[in-house]
């Protein structure tokens, strides 16, 4: 109870502090993706680190690193993966996930109603991470990704796709929800609901977090997360950074 008030008195004040900078792309803090690209040249680097309460274990996890390339523009290419240290009974291990290679493609800027759209396209490569970690065969997943500028302190995000584990034939479903709200250049939060629908069992979380500008090209950010069904054991916190690290037009 305790901690669930204290999320609840987070998001009341991130919201009244809220904002964020509409000419910075991030695609982080938060599990959804907005439809936005880097620019034409554009090099990026989002990096995080977490811990995850993990049912009282604990672990950290140096998560969702994430290189952004802007190819063309409305067209990226992203290579990520998570190494992470995980409670192995009496001692901590070090692991890697393995790499992800991906592209987020443009597809419409979105005008009054109709909402900005674009394609996000993973693959999780196998043979590339710590044997127990790292997928079996290749895992691919397919996004749409989908935000409509209600004003000019509130966006709404969603998306909806497909994710394979590289075990199962059969896909697993995936939706999520963000509201975005701002009120100055620097300073932003959001609150989002993100869900996965498996025939093995569905998962559902919650995730808020705030997004601070410290310059023109550095983010930084902080972020919770539960898991709706079981919050007293699954949950996490994060901190992490977004680094633009060239902009040609600039």
């Amino acid at each position: 109870m305790k901690r669930i008030k204290t999320v609840v008195i987070f998001l009341l004040v991130a919201i009244a502090l809220s904002a964020q900078d509409l000419d910075f792309t991030a695609d982080r803090p938060g599990v959804s993706t907005g439809p936005a690209t880097v620019g034409r040249n554009v090099i990026q680097w989002e990096q995080g680190v977490q811990y995850n309460g993990d049912g009282g274990c604990g672990q950290f996890t140096f998560s969702n690193t994430l290189f952004r390339y802007g190819l063309f523009d409305g067209v990226e290419l992203r290579l990520g993966g998570d190494a992470f240290i995980y409670n192995d009974g009496d001692k901590w291990k070090p692991a890697f996930a393995g790499l992800i290679i991906g592209t987020k493609i443009r597809c419409y800027e979105g005008k009054k109603a109709i909402p900005a759209i674009s394609l996000l396209t993973n693959l999780a490569l196998p043979q590339t991470g710590n044997k127990g970690f790292v997928v079996e065969r290749l895992a691919p997943s397919v996004y749409l990704l989908f935000e409509n500028i209600v004003n000019n302190w509130m966006n709404i995000g969603y998306n909806v796709g497909a994710e394979w584990d590289g075990k199962q034939a059969t896909p697993s479903a995936f939706v999520a929800l963000c509201l975005g709200f701002s009120i100055n250049d620097r300073l932003g939060c959001f609150v989002e609901s993100y869900n996965n629908f498996a025939r093995y069992g569905n998962n559902y979380g919650l995730d808020l977090g705030l997004n601070y500008m410290v310059a023109e090209q550095v983010q930084l950010d902080v972020a919770a997360n539960i898991d709706a069904c079981n919050p007293s054991e699954c949950w996490a916190v994060s901190i992490g950074f977004v680094w633009q690290i060239n902009n040609p037009s600039k």
